[in-house]
């Protein structure tokens, strides 16, 4: 039999990502729609782009292997989909008979229109766009179509980069097919369900209905606002009376009140926001993060009933929540472990569902104990670079003294813009897409928020830190790599950085060790020779309402239209 690489699609109707694993397990490569589209989520979207497929396959696709599109819809599922359709269009032979038809355009408008939904038309185009890229570029005829359960593949991404031997994992999101939430059991191989939740009991729901009451969009995914306005808001016993009667845990499951008792309850709510409306906002965006914190403890009891093991792994939407996370690792929990891979929501899919297809063929062998490295996506462009060289005579190349020049730019308090090596999989900025800064001004935050992010006041900044000084400057220190779980500075010293000190004594810490980013490392630790300081502040390279950049000359764009002091690209850098 040939080799095979595989390539996973996630085609949910919101955050897209396609991911390439190799013949031999390893993940190549990962990427979501949305930074290669600059479209915030890319909803209804294809994984990859067809203009965008030829380059990925040449990179990362081996042209004598045979491939397996790996997709994160299950059979069922798309059965069901198949049964509103005309066309069946999920099916590989239908896709194949459209190869020739459609050579300059992949859908016209009489096709789309025998679609039933955007959803199913999203996943049709995606395995269409792969298919012929494939044949195309590569001349590929072997081309297999396999899909998971959306729920499956969230558990085995997590799983089989977790790194543990055995774990319980819990998945919980807004709704996977017909699910709201799953546990399964690992044991170094495959992970197996022990419990599916079902129907419209939902803490992604909840959350999304939270963020909705609070004047936000879910759709947007912009529930990450309720948990930085949370820590302002205070107690409100009213608030929490009319929250338990919309969502409760009953025994490890989660009940959601009927219709009608929903909609008194919103009403209620409304009224209630106009009775008190100083702070009502942050006081009901901190009772909303508490009931939520409610019904994710219901389930990590359940979980634990389940699945005995130390070791928790936390993934779907829902494990986005930072300032719940960083909760479930203490001394009186039955979790001493806890891993979150840094693509938990949709996009992650795409490496679980290639996982799966991968596991199929090689059901053998264990998953690899390594740490899985979120530096996935593009690739600086050499091209690019070049190109920026050759019109941008300010542009100096620094080598690897360019950590050192960039360091003391920080310590002068000058904003820097920082594009490294391979971009981030996931929604975090880990030092090779970010925007930098010096957490010691207290003004740090709003000169950011003035010159570049423009968004609210409230929304914290996040701290990226040398993980040996993690225990001296948080309590209960616990390695976060992605970004995924907020901690609690010690009280001592965060008089010292309270740029990146959010209102309840937290930050959204990301643990940074030289094998996993040597030259982000190295910048912090010259950082922390001229200051004392062994943290800098470290946000997304990108403007309000737009995702992560994805080219060096994305990069220029927002440093020459933004208030960026300084841009480093690879080893070059520019000084305003």
């Amino acid at each position: 039999m040939k080799k095979r690489t595989y390539i996973g699609l996630a085609t949910t109707f919101h955050d897209p990502a396609i991911a390439i694993v190799d013949a031999g397990g390893n993940v190549v490569f990962a990427e979501a729609a949305e930074r290669y589209l600059q479209y915030k989520r890319a909803p209804y979207c294809e994984p990859a782009p067809i203009l965008y497929l030829p380059e990925l396959l040449n990179d990362y696709v081996d042209p004598g292997h045979d491939i397996v599109i790996a997709t994160s819809w299950s059979e069922k599922f798309c059965r069901y989909l198949d049964r509103w359709s005309e066309d069946g269009f999920f099916q590989l032979d239908k896709i194949k008979q459209l190869e020739r038809k459609y050579t300059r355009s992949l859908v016209d408008a009489k096709t789309e229109r025998v679609l039933i939904g955007e959803l199913h038309f999203a996943q049709a185009r995606a395995g269409l766009s792969v298919l012929l890229a494939a044949n195309r570029v590569l001349g590929h005829s072997n081309i297999e179509l396999r899909r998971y359960d959306h729920h499956d593949c969230h558990a085995a991404y997590a799983c089989f980069t977790s790194g543990f031997d055995d774990a319980a994992c819990l998945v919980v999101d807004g709704m996977g097919e017909t699910s709201a939430s799953a546990i399964y059991e690992y044991r170094g191989a495959r992970p197996v369900e022990k419990k599916r939740f079902r129907g419209r009991e939902s803490i992604g729901f909840f959350f999304g209905l939270i963020t909705e009451l609070c004047g936000w969009d879910p759709a947007k995914g912009e529930e990450w606002k309720v948990m930085g306005l949370a820590p302002y808001g205070r107690e409100n016993p009213q608030l929490r009376i009319l929250l338990d009667k919309l969502w409760r845990s009953d025994g490890g499951r989660i009940r959601a009140a009927g219709e009608d008792d929903i909609q008194q309850a919103i009403g209620e709510i409304s009224r209630l926001a106009g009775d008190q409306a100083d702070n009502f906002q942050a006081d009901l965006a901190r009772e909303g993060q508490l009931a939520f914190e409610r019904l994710m403890r219901a389930q990590l009891q359940e979980t634990e009933a389940q699945v005995a093991s130390p070791n928790l792994v936390l993934t779907g939407g829902c494990a986005l929540n930072s300032s719940f996370n960083g909760k479930i690792v203490d001394a009186a929990g039955p979790f001493q472990s806890l891993y979150v891979p840094s693509a938990p929501a949709d996009d992650g899919n795409a490496i679980g569902a290639a996982m799966l297809a991968y596991d199929n063929d090689n059901p053998r062998q264990a998953a690899p104990k390594t740490f899985q490295s979120p530096y996935l996506g593009k690739d600086l462009s050499k091209a690019s670079l070049d190109r920026i060289a050759d019109r941008e005579n300010r542009l100096v190349r620094l080598g690897d003294d360019v950590t050192k020049r960039a360091a003391e730019c920080l310590a002068e308090g000058k904003l820097v813009g920082w594009v490294q090596g391979r971009a981030e999989f996931g929604p975090r900025a880990l030092g090779n897409r970010s925007i930098l800064a010096d957490p010691r001004p207290a003004g740090a935050k709003d000169m950011i928020n003035a010159k570049v992010k423009y968004r609210e006041q409230f929304r914290p900044f996040a701290p990226s830190i040398l993980h040996e000084h993690g225990d001296r400057w948080f309590e209960n220190y616990q390695v976060s790599p992605y970004m995924e779980r907020t901690l609690k500075f010690r009280p001592e010293v965060r008089h010292r950085v309270p740029a990146v000190v959010h209102q309840d004594g937290t930050g959204r810490l990301q643990s940074v060790k030289r094998e996993w980013n040597a030259r982000y490392y190295d910048l912090i630790e010259n950082f922390y020779a001229l200051t004392g300081v062994p943290l800098l502040l470290n946000t997304s390279f990108n403007i309000m309402g737009k995702p992560i950049l994805h080219s060096p000359e994305d990069a220029l764009l927002i440093f020459y239209t933004t208030g960026i002091d300084v841009l480093v690209v690879g080893d070059h850098i520019i000084e305003k």
